[in-house]
């Protein structure tokens, strides 16, 4: 894949080791020390000259349990755009949970329930039935998406859920229902505050995803003169920008650059950052695994199940056409082979390796994340052995394949255990999901698609600035006329850096089309 950053990643980040706690490493996507954690003392609310006495007076209310029976990556895809779209408007993005009379979840959310979650950890501990609707939960604990992540205050400007006197979850539900025109401004109510009257625009999952596609995108792109450029500017300075790094979003024309700063802006913001418990747990289940987490590991991801009747069934049949069968009836499987994804990671194996290794026969880890692990390891297992349990696979001789400890229990995607399903079950496909997402990101290389949400969120959270990008200089000044430039070789190769560094992606399937942040 092109622009591909040359750092080599291990799942644990060497940087923070000696400063950073611990748990912090299983609470991001990205390295910690890869987050900017100064983002909320530079935005422009929080300077002693603002002249905006009320901060929180214009609110994105965001309102995520409509997307709740969907996977993962539609979640997190859904909360990224209503973010991208609060900063774009300038206004302070609010997260509102469903109560749990109003969740169609037994336990208040989607995403399972900790141990943290019950009044009674003792009696959870005891419990030796299969239903834990039966015990009680904190009052106190968070619901919905905020069981999963942190909203964190440089998006929210701490600003609480406006009550418009006498309004409720049920009262802010009905309006968003009543969103229904994307082509025009979003609807906004106007709430009287005891700090002063509040605009509130409210959207759900749908809402948000519709209004970008259909209002908000062409405005994002915009460069055309010099008020669109201030605004990009400023859109970038309340993401966390630095001024340097908002001049060069400011001046950004082509669409995937503009698309892929954003995910990297997105990415080092720190916006998504799992709760504690959520952390804990991970951590947990990923030292099980075998991992090795202090050294590079690369990733594959095979995701078959409900894909093959949908998204990746074109890639599918596209695929079997390559090799020579017209029929579909001829198809050898119904699906893309782990072979196509071995052929893709062995690709320049060995130029990767050299002058790394000086043992280019030492064993390395491939994580694999499938939905499938029963077939993928039939397939493993008709490759020829190496020593030590290993895999020969090309040129890169060794080859450790990893799965997770939890693979032969199938799906881990929440989207398919159905509402009903005892909430401590839940729990732990929610992290077995967040874990694999996890290992992927952070990997080496990673070979994947981006037919699902799960693939695209991947590549945001492997994009990074270019410290070494400078902004193109097009003045024409008469020492390049006379040919006088100095170290005019060292400019251009300066100026060619791209904007923005991917880590080695390679596509299984599906094109690297330029795509904002989330996707879909």
């Amino acid at each position: 894949m092109s622009r591909s950053s040359p750092q080599w990643r291990a799942f644990i980040d060497p940087v923070w080791l000696d400063w950073g706690l611990e748990l912090t490493q299983f609470q991001t996507l990205l390295h910690p020390s890869e987050i900017d954690y100064t983002i909320d003392r530079r935005l422009p609310w929080n300077q002693p000259n603002n002249q905006c006495n009320n901060k929180c007076g214009d609110i994105l209310l965001f309102m995520p349990h409509t997307f709740a029976r969907n996977g993962h990556g539609s979640q997190l895809n859904s909360y990224l755009l209503a973010a991208m779209l609060a900063s774009f408007m300038g206004k302070a993005m609010v997260l509102l949970d469903a109560p749990q009379k109003y969740s169609k979840y037994p336990n208040g959310s989607q995403f399972g329930c900790p141990i943290d979650a019950f009044k009674n950890t003792e009696e959870f501990l005891k419990f030796k039935g299969k239903d834990h609707s039966e015990l009680e939960i904190r009052p106190d604990f968070p619901m919905g998406l905020s069981r999963l992540i942190v909203h964190p205050k440089w998006i929210s400007r701490d600003c609480p859920v406006p009550k418009c006197k006498t309004f409720d979850f049920n009262s802010w539900d009905t309006i968003r229902k009543k969103t229904s025109d994307y082509l025009l401004p979003p609807r906004e109510i106007i709430c009287d505050e005891i700090d002063g009257q509040v605009k509130v625009t409210v959207m759900g999952g749908e809402e948000v995803r519709q209004f970008f596609d259909k209002r908000f995108k062409k405005m994002m792109l915009d460069r055309s003169d010099g008020q669109a450029r201030e605004k990009a500017y400023n859109w970038a300075a309340r993401l966390g920008a630095t001024n340097y790094q908002a001049e060069v979003f400011s001046l950004l024309s082509k669409e995937s650059d503009i698309w892929d700063f954003l995910s990297a802006l997105l990415g080092r913001s720190g916006l998504v950052t799992f709760q504690p418990w959520i952390a804990r747990d991970v951590k947990e289940f990923i030292k099980v695994s075998k991992l090795p987490l202090d050294s590079p590991h690369d990733a594959i991801h095979v995701r078959r199940g409900d894909k093959l009747d949908a998204e990746a069934r074109e890639e599918v049949v596209n695929y079997w056409h390559r090799q020579g069968y017209e029929r579909q009836v001829d198809f050898p499987l119904n699906y893309i082979p782990f072979s196509h994804y071995l052929r893709l990671w062995e690709t320049d194996c060995q130029n990767m390796w050299s002058g790394r290794l000086k043992d280019n026969t030492a064993v390395r880890t491939i994580y694999l994340a499938t939905d499938d692990p029963i077939t993928v390891k039939k397939e493993i297992s008709k490759l020829p052995r190496g020593q030590g349990g290993t895999t020969i696979v090309g040129g890169c001789e060794r080859v450790r394949f990893v799965f997770s400890p939890d693979a032969s229990h199938g799906s881990l995607h929440i989207s398919e255990g159905g509402v009903r399903i005892d909430c401590v079950e839940r729990y732990k496909r929610n992290i077995h999901s967040i874990a694999d997402l996890m290992i992927l990101t952070k990997s080496n290389n990673f070979v994947g698609e981006f037919t699902s949400n799960w693939g695209r969120i991947i590549r945001i959270f492997r994009t990074q600035l270019n410290e070494m990008y400078v902004i193109p200089d097009k003045s024409f000044g008469w020492a390049d006329l006379f040919g006088l430039t100095q170290n005019a070789k060292e400019t251009e190769t300066l100026k060619s850096e791209p904007p923005v560094l991917v880590h080695d992606m390679r596509l299984a399937f599906a094109e690297d089309k330029a795509v904002p942040p989330p996707g879909w």
